[in-house]
Order: C-alpha cells, then structure tokens, then sequence
C-alpha cells in the first residue's frame, strides 16, 4: 500500500477510511486491529523513527498537522499512535544503544508494538507519597512491584515503556517485556470514551527486569531526561474539535440559523491552527512552555464547545448513544484528564465557574 498522506494533510480517501473503521470499532468494542493495521500500511509510524531504524522523518509541523487530521477521522487510532510513538521517542533517547537498535528496528517492521505507562512519573498520583512501582536494584537488574496505573494498549504490547523508583529516591526508565514472568495486565475498565484505546492499569509482583533493558537512568528526574513536551495532545484536541465543527457546518446548511455559531468555532480553529503551524516551523527556537500550556487551554475550551455546538444543534437526535455528536461530546471530556497538568485543569475550572484567573 502506498502512502496515502500529503505532505503535511491526511489525504481524504484514508481519512475516509480510517473514519468508517472508527465508527465500526467503537461498535464491536476490543482492540481496533483492522484500524491500527491501516495506520501501520500508511506509513504514518514512520515519520517518527529516523532513517537510520527505516524510518521516513518528517518536519514537526507535517506530524502535529497528521495527528490533527488524523484524530478528526478516528481519535481512539490516533492516540494510540501518540502512545506508540511515546515510547518510540524514550527509545531513540536512550544511552542503551544496543535496545535502542533492536526496538527501533523491530517496531519500524511493525514486528511489535509498543506503548508507554509514565503516568504515574507526570500527572497520575502524585498526590501519593510512596512511590506506587518500586524498582530495586539487584545484580542482574531491577525488582519491580507495584502497579502502572494508565497504559493504552497493554494487551497488544510486547513492550511498555515504564518507570520506577528506587528506595535511594533515583528514578530508572524500562523497556518492560510484557511476557515476563509476575506481569499481569487487569482488564480494561469501562471508559466515558476511547474505550477501544484498552487503556487499563498493569500490575507487577517481583518482576525481574534485566539490565539490558534499561533505557534511561537511574537519576534523580528520568523524564527529564527525555524528550521535551510538545503540541500533540493540543494537536488531537483540535482535530476532534474539526470533526464538530464540520458537523454542525453540516447542519448550518439546512438551518442558516446556525452558520453565525459554525463561522465562529470555525475561525477559532483555524486561529489555533496557525498557531500550531508557527510553534513546529520555527527555526529558532522550540515554544516555549507558556506558549504549549496557552495553546492547550484554547484547543480544550475549542474541543468541548464546539461539541456541545453540535449536539445542541443535533437535537434530540444528537442524543441518541449512537449519533456521532453524541460520540463527540464524550470524546471532548478526554481532554480534561489525559496529561491535564494543573494550569490547564484550573483554566477549564474557571471557565466552567464563569470566573477569571491570572494568567499565572
């Protein structure tokens, strides 16, 4: 199969495709196999290995701007993608130069796949003082008990890219095998949305881990040392908004009392969208944080109005459990707690109190 992507835009005829695949997988429910087969055939996992693995890079902006079409199309395939390409860019950062060639070059064959549970090193339970996986060092590696909480696409992986902490309070990124012995991965609790993404929690009793498996650390912040954070997930959010607003241009076309709120969402987006553009084609330097965290608030705000847009636009019908805007509305809550970190959580906090914030 050829790659069917413009340079920078989702071609239309995958697009399609992937959208018909989305509506099908969120029916039958389980792991999108035919979906993510079709990622697999484009190309896309591609752009985000470099040549030396058989990769095809591509510029940041020609990725942010294929997550945005893509997450339009089919959301719960396309943040797969971000957590396969997650624990894609933890590999290419690693000193383990060995793993490095030996995942890269698998996961470039599609030979395996891998996703990522870090979660619990960003956002996820750090309200909790003792650490909730522990990674002992021992002779041939590391002991790890505890559990991953977040991991999309842990039944498919034969790898996860995960994190503990040592009892020196150092921290050790692995490339954790998901055949080794003391690994159990819990069934997938039932989500608001995304559920065929089979995000669940991992749990893991005296696994041994080997040292050859080691990606990064032990440090003191092992993130820190990875790649620095981006525009992706705002990228996602403002792909799903797309699929709203399109939808109610849709609906603007029988009921011309509509097109003033559709022209609105619409000229937002596209206003969010030439932001993205300008943060992946400088040449200088990379956004700064301000700038991704402003970014983030817009696109969430975008997300969530211009679903409930089309639902109220939608009516009764859009209230039924299978219309599409129905879907919208409970894939816009996603963004309120995927990688939510708390400026941007008390930005949306506001904006539902009617309230004002410092910028701050």
């Amino acid at each position: 199969m050829s790659n069917p992507f413009d340079p920078i835009l989702a071609n239309s005829k995958f697009r399609e495709h992937l959208s018909k695949l989305s509506t099908s997988i969120e029916e039958t429910g389980g792991w999108p196999t035919e979906s993510w087969q079709a990622m697999c055939e484009s190309g896309v996992p591609d752009w985000f290995l470099p040549e030396e693995f058989c990769g095809n890079p591509q510029s940041e902006m020609t990725k942010q701007f294929g997550y945005l079409e893509l997450a339009a199309a089919c959301l719960t395939t396309t943040f797969i993608l971000t957590q396969r390409n997650a624990a894609v860019s933890r590999i290419l950062n690693s000193d383990n130069q060995e793993l490095k060639n030996r995942l890269s070059r698998e996961l470039a064959r599609n030979e395996s796949f891998a996703t990522v549970g870090i979660s619990h090193l960003t956002t996820s339970r750090q309200h909790v003082k003792d650490p909730i996986l522990k990674a002992t060092p021992t002779n041939g590696g590391w002991l790890l008990n505890g559990e991953i909480p977040w991991t999309t696409g842990a039944e498919a992986a034969e790898v996860i890219v995960t994190g503990g902490v040592q009892p020196d309070g150092l921290q050790v990124l692995l490339a954790l095998p998901t055949n080794l012995m003391g690994v159990e991965i819990n069934p997938a609790p039932k989500l608001l949305a995304l559920n065929e993404s089979c995000t669940t929690s991992v749990s893991l009793k005296n696994v041994e881990v080997p040292k050859d498996m080691r990606l990064i650390g032990p440090c003191e912040n092992v993130l820190a040392a990875g790649t620095a954070g981006g525009v992706t997930t705002s990228a996602l959010a403002l792909g799903a908004a797309q699929k709203s607003i399109c939808g109610l241009e849709t609906e603007a076309e029988k009921r011309p009392n509509l097109r003033d709120s559709a022209t609105e969402l619409r000229t937002t987006l596209d206003r969010l969208k030439e932001s993205v553009r300008k943060m992946t084609t400088s040449s200088d330097t990379s956004p700064s944080a301000e700038e991704r965290e402003a970014l983030r608030k817009q696109s969430n705000s975008l997300v969530l109005r211009a679903a409930q847009a089309w639902l109220t636009a939608s009516k009764g019908a859009g209230f039924l459990a299978g219309h599409p805007a129905s879907r919208a509305v409970r894939e816009a809550q996603f963004f309120l707690v995927w990688s939510c970190p708390q400026n941007v959580m008390a930005a949306a906090l506001a904006e539902f109190a009617c309230v004002s914030i410092s910028s701050s």
